[in-house]
């Protein structure tokens, strides 16, 4: 026992040592790092000439470039913007919505249904950096942040994001009902295309002969692309793709009613998808809007393995579909 003891007594004083050694060590390279960032701050605000009194109370240093004339965004509100994240010390993009940036960003390659467009999201679920920067931001106004780590990501990488603040979204529902109406009236479409919840529209007419329609269970080949509209002024330019096989040697094909999925791909199938192809015929290509609520609803859709949105919360969908075959579980 009294060795027991002994080794017991020897074990916790060499377990004690380490650890204050161990403590000592990632105290010094802490401190390390952060003089490093400091550092790295310091360079990039001399070069660039930024004045030491544009930091904030929160820490973050705020260079406005375009002075913006309308809301600024508060709880609850959403916000539509435009933005790129560069890493201070080279350069690199951190990430970033610009189609002209994605060459650039390393990461773009693993994000592959990345949406490049204006984003829409709910202000303050960002980074502490940028929620405090879009508080001293008006709608229509541009501003650079110079972002330190402890109000990012806390790895000693201080960040640089250059944002413009398109849009402050008080009421998401009246917002995006105010969208889905224009791009109605803009598209030609009108009540009497209301089937269900959706909007539907033939754009070629089947064989009048042939007369299949899809039913439960039958299997079925479709081909789509999938697109959402961001903030609707009257031209396809205002809407994104956001999922296709149009350009796939197979299509889509799927048992009905299962959405049980044999070969192609899809993201997702809403509800309103459903309601359109429950209408359609063999050879039928059409057009179905769908409202938020038959789409994605009031959480979008989100990538599961990286994380990014995909289709915005609140979001006015817009499918164009071509039905290429049905085949019935009992062979007619």
């Amino acid at each position: 026992m009294t060795i027991t003891g002994k080794h017991f007594g020897i074990s916790v004083y060499w377990t004690i040592a380490f650890f204050l050694l161990l403590a000592g060590c990632v105290r010094n390279d802490w401190e390390e790092k952060d003089e490093r960032e400091a550092e790295i701050i310091k360079s990039y605000l001399d070069e660039h000439g930024i004045a030491e009194d544009s930091k904030t109370e929160g820490g973050i240093y705020f260079i406005e470039e375009v002075a913006g004339t309308g809301l600024s965004p508060g709880k609850n509100d959403y916000i539509v913007i435009n933005y790129a994240g560069r890493y201070l010390e080279n350069g690199a993009i951190h990430e970033t919505n610009h189609d002209s940036l994605k060459d650039e960003w390393t990461n773009s390659a693993y994000y592959a249904h990345f949406v490049y467009a204006p984003l829409k999201f709910k202000y303050g679920y960002s980074i502490a950096g940028i929620n405090e920067g879009l508080s001293m931001m008006k709608e229509g106004g541009k501003a650079k942040l110079i972002i330190p780590s402890d109000m990012a990501f806390y790895d000693f990488n201080p960040l640089e994001y250059e944002i413009e603040l398109i849009k402050v979204i008080k009421d998401p529902v009246a917002y995006e009902d105010s969208i889905l109406i224009t791009y109605l009236s803009e598209t030609g479409f009108d009540s009497t295309m209301l089937t269900g919840n959706i909007f539907f529209r033939e754009t070629v007419t089947p064989d009048p002969e042939d007369q299949r329609t899809i039913q439960q269970n039958d299997t079925i080949l479709i081909r789509f692309t999938a697109r959402y509209v961001v903030g609707y002024t009257g031209t396809l330019n205002d809407t994104i793709v956001f999922d296709t096989n149009a350009d796939d040697t197979r299509p889509l094909k799927f048992v009905f009613g299962k959405n049980e999925v044999i070969t192609g791909t899809i993201l997702s199938i809403p509800g309103g998808l459903i309601t359109a192809l429950d209408t359609m015929r063999l050879g039928t290509h059409a057009t179905a809007v769908l409202p938020y609520a038959e789409a994605f609803g009031v959480n979008g859709l989100y990538s599961g393995t990286y994380g990014y949105t995909i289709v915005p919360d609140y979001q006015t969908v817009i499918y164009q579909l071509i039905v290429e075959d049905i085949r019935s579980p009992l062979g007619k």
